[in-house]
């Protein structure tokens, strides 16, 4: 079987030939390049070469922010918007006169609409730069008092947002066989999602929710045209899985929350994916143990960046017997385990050889490093992975 068919084997629930074996790789390749530590053997290959030459998957499921078409694909990240080629739709601001002051490392814009301005900042550091990172920060969010609500509602409600599949089609092209570009929407399950992660510091959501709910509700209510449009969009795109959420924690999209207000989403596009035979991926790393029971409700199919053990309370059993054969976890390897600053290497070993006498012969895993392979994690352990499972 190709990678490609193992993957869509573990989703459907059948059994592939080997584990899937797919880490998300972009991070360490990224660092490694800037600072000219890639293993000799790689130097000048790409990083789909890399994947190659370690024998794994070819992880296209979150973009990689930093393939962009334009240099300004990225001013409206403050608003959680990004213009990626990847992307299987693009938004346009209408009707905001929209001003950018580059400082340095910092990026000012602001937005100035008939209703009032707000102004947003980021930073993108050299020390972000040597870390990976490939989004600058956001220093200021767009809502910072309660009259910022009024301009943002306004600039969402004429937000336009059309399809795209170029960039999308010549992906599935370059990574082939090696794995599956996932058709990615958001970071953000909803509306009210993305104002908690985007357009506000957390813990002034979480005040505004409780002092002003009507203000929370209305600005939710003028970004549904933008979610009801990519979801469309992506549900008639040529994407088989689409990712939808991202960054869910049991202390901040706590259980009664997530059932509220991310849940009836991810089922209700959950469901209109399967009438078209697609499938549903949301990204779950964070602390999830609260959660799980939640998941199965939502109807989705995949939890991409399975984070267990000794980085979360849950364990990977657990997490899999919990999905009671309903959902795929992606993941499964805490990224700790590759680094040899964190774990020792018998300590490696014995965690892997175990996983993968456990879960080879079985559905429902695709093996991949939680959330990602970071700077400091080891080829040889890498390699290490690829050795057991194909021999598995």
């Amino acid at each position: 079987m190709t990678e490609r068919e193992r993957i869509f084997a573990a989703v459907r629930g059948q059994i592939p030939d080997r584990l899937p074996w797919v880490p998300r790789l972009e991070f360490w390749h990224r660092v490694r390049l800037r600072h000219g530590t890639l293993p000799p053997e790689l130097r000048g290959l790409s990083l789909i070469e890399i994947c190659d030459r370690l024998g794994v998957g070819c992880y296209a499921s979150i973009p990689d922010y930093t393939q962009r078409s334009d240099p300004d694909d990225m001013i409206d990240r403050a608003l959680g918007l990004f213009r990626l080629p990847v992307l299987p739709y693009r938004v346009t601001l209408a009707e905001v006169d929209r001003r950018v002051l580059s400082r340095g490392a910092e990026t000012v814009v602001e937005y100035r609409t008939p209703v009032g301005s707000v102004r947003t900042a980021t930073v993108f550091t050299d020390e972000m730069l040597d870390a990976g990172a490939s989004t600058p920060w956001t220093t200021e969010h767009p809502i910072r008092e309660p009259r910022d609500f009024e301009a943002v509602a306004w600039i969402f409600s004429h937000l336009q947002v059309e399809p795209q599949t170029a960039g999308f089609l010549a992906r599935c092209r370059e990574v082939g066989e090696r794995g599956v570009v996932v058709g990615y929407l958001s970071g953000a399950a909803c509306p009210i999602h993305h104002i908690m992660k985007e357009l506000m510091p957390v813990e002034q959501f979480f005040y505004a929710l409780h002092d002003y709910p009507e203000k929370i509700e209305a600005l939710a209510e003028a970004l549904e045209p933008l979610y009801a449009a990519m979801k469309r969009i992506a549900a008639e795109s040529p994407a088989e899985i689409i990712l939808l959420g991202a960054n869910y924690d049991d202390s901040i999209t706590y259980p009664r929350f997530f059932e509220r207000h991310i849940l009836p989403p991810l089922r209700d596009y959950a469901a209109e994916l399967h009438a078209r035979g697609k499938f549903l991926m949301t990204h779950t790393d964070g602390e999830n143990r609260r959660l799980l029971p939640l998941y199965l409700e939502a109807g989705f199919d995949i939890a991409d960046s399975v984070c267990p053990y000794p980085m979360t309370q849950c364990r990977l059993e657990d997490i899999y017997a919990a999905f009671a054969g309903r959902i795929t976890i992606w993941g499964g390897i805490p990224s700790t385990l590759l680094c040899p600053d964190s774990t020792s290497e018998a300590e490696f070993r014995r965690t892997i050889d175990e996983l993968v006498a456990r879960y080879s012969g079985r559905s429902r895993l695709i093996l991949g490093v939680s959330d990602m392979v970071t700077a400091d994690a080891d080829w040889d352990r890498l390699a290490y992975i690829t050795e057991k499972v194909r021999g598995s």
